[in-house]
């Protein structure tokens, strides 16, 4: 890294979430279909692939937060933020990127979506299982059904993780067991 009194210090490693590598530009989506309020598990999960792929997730997992107004790396910082900002924006529907579009940094878009999307209650897991409940084969190819029910499931497991990895009883095993062997049944009965 050098500096002149008229630049700002740039970070040349490749591995510092500050380097911006030359593929790093606005305007580019972090996933092909842009998050319109639903499947917001699926959405956050390809997001924070996309920004770990690109070396950015220090930008909202709080590694790498907003540095000191004296920083010499803040311009580098800013720039990084920025880019991450217009990712995930872009990634929105243009309803949703409306309401944060005044967040300052890319952790805080991240949160506010979580609180607002990614909280586990009662009536999401309910819709989940209805939907699960009156999905059959249909017309679709056996491939089409199974990745329509897995996506379900996943979305699902994923809003009850943080419960189930808290236990740690004998039984764990066992329920885990019986989950899948509903979810045999359940792809096998339509």
């Amino acid at each position: 890294m050098h500096s002149t009194p008229s630049s700002s210090t740039y970070s040349s490693n490749p591995s510092s979430p500050l380097h911006l590598h030359s593929s790093d530009v606005l305007g580019s989506c972090l996933v092909t279909v842009p998050f319109s309020g639903t499947g917001y598990g699926g959405w956050k999960r390809s997001t924070v692939v996309s920004l770990s792929a690109k070396n950015k997730i220090a930008f909202i997992d709080r590694t790498c937060p907003k540095l000191p107004d004296n920083s010499p790396t803040l311009q580098q910082w800013n720039r990084c933020n920025n880019m991450v900002i217009s990712r995930i924006t872009n990634s929105l529907t243009p309803i949703i990127a409306e309401s944060v579009q005044y967040s300052e940094t890319a952790e805080s878009i991240l949160r506010r979506l979580e609180s607002r999307y990614g909280a586990v209650n009662g009536t999401k897991v309910f819709e989940l299982n209805k939907e699960l409940a009156f999905t059959s084969q249909g017309s679709s190819d056996i491939a089409s059904y199974f990745n329509k029910l897995k996506k379900l499931w996943d979305e699902l497991e994923m809003m009850r993780k943080k419960h189930s990895n808290s236990c740690v009883c004998p039984a764990k095993s066992g329920t885990k067991k019986e989950e899948e062997e509903d979810k045999v049944h359940q792809f096998v009965m339509f």
